[in-house]
Order: C-alpha cells, then sequence, then structure tokens
C-alpha cells in the first residue's frame, strides 16, 4: 500500500467531518430562514434539513465504499477508491457552494423592497401584472467606430428597411 495514499486520508477524513457539519448547518439555517407565510409550508423529505442530511449519509457511505476500495491491493479498486475519494469530495465543494448561494440569495430577498403584484382572473387562467418600484435608466452609447470598414459595416447593420 502506498503511504502517501495512507496519509491522505486522514485529511480527506477530516476535511469530510467539518464539510458534513458545515452542510447541516447551512441546511438549518435555510429551512429555519423567514419566508413569510409559515402556514403553508409543508416539512417532508424535500426540506432543506431534511434533504441535507440525506446527502451527507450518501456521502459518508460513498466515503466509506471509497476507503474500502482504497485499501484493496488490486489496481482496480485502487482507481475505484481514488476516484470515489475524488468525486465526492468535488460533491462536497459543490453542495457548500450551492447552500452559501441560496442562503445569499434568501437573504438579498429579505432585504428587497416588495414589489406590488396584482392578480386578475380565475384559477386557471391568473395573469400577473406587477410594477418595479424603480426604473432603470437606459443608456445608450453611440460611438463611432475610428475605421472605416467597421463604420460601414455598422451603417449597414443599423439601416432600417
Amino acid at each position: 500500500m502506498n503511504e502517501i495514499l495512507l496519509l491522505l486520508l486522514p485529511i480527506v477524513g477530516v476535511f469530510a467531518v467539518g464539510c458534513s457539519i458545515a452542510l447541516i448547518a447551512l441546511g438549518t439555517m435555510i429551512d429555519q430562514f423567514p419566508v413569510g407565510d409559515e402556514s403553508k409550508r409543508v416539512r417532508s423529505l424535500s426540506s432543506p434539513v431534511e434533504s441535507t442530511r440525506i446527502a451527507v449519509a450518501i456521502f459518508w457511505v460513498l466515503f466509506v465504499i471509497g476507503i474500502w476500495a482504497l485499501l484493496q491491493e488490486t489496481r482496480f479498486g485502487l482507481i475505484l477508491g481514488i476516484t470515489t475519494l475524488f468525486a465526492i469530495c468535488l460533491f462536497m465543494f459543490t453542495a457548500l457552494g450551492f447552500s452559501f448561494a441560496v442562503l445569499s440569495t434568501l437573504r438579498q430577498r429579505k432585504n428587497r423592497p416588495e414589489i406590488p403584484v396584482l392578480q386578475i382572473g380565475t384559477p386557471d387562467s391568473i395573469v400577473t401584472i406587477s410594477k418595479q418600484g424603480y426604473e432603470q435608466p437606459s443608456v445608450v452609447s453611440r460611438k463611432r467606430p475610428n475605421s472605416i470598414i467597421s463604420a460601414f459595416m455598422v451603417d449597414t447593420l443599423m439601416k432600417k428597411e
């Protein structure tokens, strides 16, 4: 067995424990974040806490499988173990990044002013009309190109017929 791989296993294990704790904490923060009307909210396996716990459990099952494959003396087991450990570490980075993005989006939505919405029609055909509280000015830049060829091309493309 390669000693470098045996040295890297505890490092990956410490990374995995820290990331698992952080991911479960982020899932709990996302789940407890106020989103408005809590009476309509349904807590199930798809809620952030439960889905995060399921993802962490799958991560640890794959981590144990990767270590078992790595400790095999065959070339196939070595390749399978390294690939599995690398893939689940990438999965953990992706899950942490996604959780931070969701939490950041929720915080930004909380600080944004409400946009008035008017819904017209029956539940089968609802037309939603929303008006933003601010207007963004449109900036138009009409800088002419310095080259004669590019000026000709811009004039040709901008010609309305």
